[in-house]
């Protein structure tokens, strides 16, 4: 026999052994040490497995983790994901999924909507062309987020198809990705980024027929002529699984649908046309569903509120796993159950705006302002996250649906026939840059403000990426700095923007030997992709944290960057007042491209920007 990793899994180590992630079935995995181990060992080319470890990766390679020669069949699992031996829920050391809306707006009026409340105050201001502001801020605030998965949500994101987009091309490059919808809106659009970057699909469908409709019912707002949600659910599913993306079908189980038949008849008909994964979540006490149960208790009792109610719906649902083990075509179901641990989810609003939703009051908790310039505390808000409701949630954890038993009793047990053996500081860098018509009226209105000149140099600054540029696409920048004699290697995470077109992000700088950095960037695959020179005067005032530098960059001319507290950085621009020109969001490099570009230019054909141009 022969074993390889699986294609599009992710492995992440922690204190008690690691998660894994298949992407084709978007399941997490809970791997104890030793499995880890093995786990971790798995090399992306066939390698021979000895007789005596056949078993140990059939095992494996049945939950996806693994690929064996002979081919092992998937298993259809609907226990909690724990592989190996677990006393207890074990607290993971980062988060797993992050949920980043890509619009605010949705082309259904779900009667529990989770997300109501963080949605419906920003449908006036979201542009309906792509402006990139909010959805950069979005990307910044994920990737500060080191989760597996991010999930492309909203709203819908088939409403707004081009925002979509953006972020999954950005976002593709970091993390495995779901697209969750409810197969209502433009798809054909977005299927070949979705096919390019191995999207797996998550479609909302509660019921078959009217039931769905009812639940889920369309807004005329934006669609006009569909009257069924379940129709274009059932639609979308079938025209995903035909273009050969994953699909996972979600159901919100609510009062309306909990009852064992309408479950039944949705199992079965996902098994028939193809599904193989169904994830459940019970309908929680969050945005619109809390209103409406709310209301319900108002009027002296619960009959019309939304959440499911009554004894049976354990029963329910273990009849539905007993049935789903019998069937011909079984599915791998996993339940998630919010309500005791409701601060477990990590929210990214459509502005960058970090949420999760209130544990000791109703409603959602902001936890980070993008627009703030404090990137540094992005990090510091997972503290406010539960990380066992976080790791029950992704890992099928529902205690009182398995009925008391302990959890070593029901994990994925992996036949081991031997051990394995054991195998600086941060800143935040906030600037604002402007052109500059006049380089000698910015000097003496400096000189005015009580500024004084404290260095004159000139800088070669030399941009460095992987071969498909991935740390630009998602704004990162390594740069090596030539100062006179000095070398400056710096890491700066992406930009945050605020409404004014500041930004700020995340600066480490260290002092290098010129030899031995550009020796260890070659070893880690970064290459040398663009140069630029710049001639550079500093600006200091005693007892003031800002700092202006007025640089003179090769054919653009003069410009003027002002960092500090983003609060200072205002007022000093505010104080410079008309020797500043025109506020810019670019970088140098952008800007040099969008000239050349003018000019007719190629930008591929540019390598730098240098005075001896």
């Amino acid at each position: 026999m022969r074993a390889k990793a699986a294609a599009r899994t992710r492995l992440r180590s922690d204190d008690f052994g690691g998660i894994c992630y298949v992407s084709r079935r978007d399941d997490f995995f809970a791997l104890d040490k030793p499995v880890f181990r093995i786990v971790a060992g798995l090399k992306d080319e066939w390698t021979q497995v000895a007789p005596e470890w056949e078993s140990t990766y059939v095992a494996l390679a049945k939950l996806g983790i693994c690929e064996t020669d002979p081919p092992t069949a998937e298993l259809s699992y609907a226990l909690p994901s724990f592989v190996g031996q677990f006393e207890e829920i074990p607290s993971i050391t980062e988060p797993l999924v992050v949920n980043c809306f890509s619009t605010a707006h949705c082309p259904l009026k779900c009667q529990y909507c989770h997300a109501d409340d963080l949605m419906i105050s920003f449908r006036s201001t979201e542009p309906e062309t792509l402006d990139t502001t909010d959805l950069d801020n979005v990307i910044a605030t994920t990737s500060m987020f080191p989760a597996m998965v991010a999930v492309i949500t909203g709203g819908d994101p088939l409403t707004r198809p081009h925002r979509a987009a953006h972020l999954i091309s950005k976002l593709a490059r970091q993390k495995s990705l779901v697209l969750d919808t409810s197969g209502v809106g433009d798809l054909d659009s977005l299927l070949p980024l979705l096919k390019e970057h191995a999207v797996h699909v998550r479609v909302s469908w509660d019921a078959v027929g009217q039931v769905n409709d009812i639940l889920r019912p369309i807004n005329t707002t934006y669609v006009k002529h569909e009257k069924s949600s379940g129709a274009n659910a059932a639609r979308t599913i079938q025209r995903c699984l035909d273009e050969g993306l994953a699909v996972t079908v979600q159901t919100v189980i609510s009062r309306v649908n909990q009852h064992a038949h309408i479950l039944s008849q949705l199992r079965t008909t996902l098994g028939s046309m193809g599904v193989r994964n169904w994830v459940l979540h019970i309908a929680v006490e969050g945005g619109l569903a809390r209103r409406r149960e709310q209301a319900a208790r108002k009027k002296g009792g619960r009959a019309r509120g939304i959440l499911p109610g009554g004894t049976k719906l354990q029963e329910t649902l273990l009849r539905l796993f007993k049935d789903n083990e019998e069937s011909k075509h079984k599915l791998d179901i996993r339940c998630t159950d919010t309500n005791s641990t409701p601060n477990s989810v990590i929210l990214v609003d459509s502005r960058g705006d970090l949420y999760t939703e209130g544990y000791a009051h109703n409603g959602k908790v902001l936890l980070f302002e993008a627009g703030k310039a404090q990137p540094d505390q992005v990090r510091a808000k997972w503290m406010h996250i539960d990380r066992f409701g976080h790791a029950t949630r992704y890992l099928n954890w529902n205690r009182w649906l398995h009925g008391g038993k302990n959890l070593r009793d029901l994990c994925y047990s992996v036949p081991l026939p031997r051990e394995l053996p054991e195998t600086t500081p941060a800143i935040v860098e906030t600037e604002a840059k402007y052109r500059v018509p006049n380089a000698e009226a910015l000097m003496s209105r400096l000189s005015e403000c009580g500024f004084v000149r404290t260095r004159r140099k000139t800088q070669r600054d030399e941009y460095y990426d992987t071969s498909d540029r991935s740390l630009a696409e998602l704004d990162y920048v390594v740069r090596l700095r030539i100062e006179d004699e000095a070398v400056i290697w710096a890491f700066k995470g992406p930009r945050f923007f605020t409404s004014d077109r500041d930004y700020s992000r995340l600066e480490f700088e260290l002092p290098a030997v010129e030899a031995d950095v550009r020796k260890e960037l070659s070893r880690r695959g970064l290459s040398r992709t663009w140069v630029l020179e710049k001639r550079r005067l500093e600006f200091t005032k005693p007892a003031s944290q800002i700092v202006v530098a007025l640089d003179e960059i090769p054919t653009l001319g003069h410009f003027a960057e002002i960092e500090g507290p983003l609060l200072s950085v205002r007022q000093m621009a505010n104080d410079l007042g008309p020797t500043l020109g025109e506020k810019e969001r670019r970088n140098y490099k952008e800007l040099i491209i969008a000239h050349k570009r003018q000019l007719g230019i190629d930008p591929l054909q540019v390598e730098g920007a240098y005075f001896s141009d």
